[in-house]
């Protein structure tokens, strides 16, 4: 339950928004689609690519290729060709705590407020439309100004992960009112919260992430077993190659 360094932030919006969580989420799910969809023919039976190839490394990958469609014919399934992806969708559920024993969960809590209203409050912003910086020269140029018609993007920074992204669902249930001298009102004090967000690919997030993910992924080789020591690399790629060795 120990804070994190993670937040949700549009600082582009006016006013800006910064969500930062109180304790890790509960649960912080990934998940990413890509859409397929069917050829328009199975291919032929025969070796007509290879027929075409060029040189001794053209006609290998056209004799490889040829192959390869035999198995649409054979199974009377037409192969599945890429279409888009969808974009990725974030889903957590964390809690909002401005109790007492929250100090004992999180011993970094100080000087904790009474109520969770400010950070409901910036919460259910990202999913109502606003202005930004840009809009700012026509709310003050043009008459009547123009009214906000989109919600704010947000940066998701959690973890390890960083996206620009949008909110898409927010679901709020406030679990326990005030009632004590600190909270005569009964303002709410907790809250379980339920976030989505999708991802945002106009913007520079894309990029990041593509880089960490090779370096990781060649981290992930050479971390252990190495390259071409026995359980390594080596031992995966020829086991792919030959699966009836």
């Amino acid at each position: 339950m120990s804070t994190k360094k993670g937040y949700l932030a549009a600082l582009d919006n006016v006013p800006p928004l910064i969500f930062r969580f109180q304790f890790n989420p509960d649960i912080l799910n990934i998940k990413k689609g890509y859409q397929y969809q069917s050829a328009n023919s199975f291919g032929q039976w025969g070796f007509d690519q290879t027929k075409l190839g060029t040189g001794f490394f053209g006609t290998a990958l056209a004799l490889y290729k040829d192959i390869k469609e035999w198995g649409s014919l054979l199974t009377n399934v037409k192969p599945l060709e890429a279409k888009e992806g969808d974009p990725q969708e974030i889903a957590l559920e964390f809690k909002l705590d401005a109790t007492d024993s929250a100090a004992s969960l999180n011993p970094l809590i100080t000087d904790h407020p009474s109520t969770i209203e400010s950070d409901l409050a910036i919460l259910q912003s990202f999913m109502y439309p606003s202005w930004d910086i840009f809009d700012l020269f026509k709310v003050f140029t043009k008459w009547p100004p123009p009214c906000p018609s989109k919600p704010p993007e947000c940066t998701f920074v959690y973890g390890g992960v960083s996206i620009n992204c949008v909110m898409t669902n927010l679901s709020i249930k406030i679990t326990q009112f005030g009632d004590g001298q600190s909270n005569p009102e009964g303002k709410p004090v907790r809250a379980d919260v339920e976030v989505t967000l999708k991802e945002q690919t106009f913007a520079i997030s894309p990029i990041s992430q593509m880089v960490k993910r090779e370096i990781f992924v060649v981290k992930g080789y050479s971390r252990n077993a190495g390259f071409f020591s026995e359980g390594g690399l080596a031992d995966d790629v020829n086991n792919i190659l030959n699966p009836f060795a």
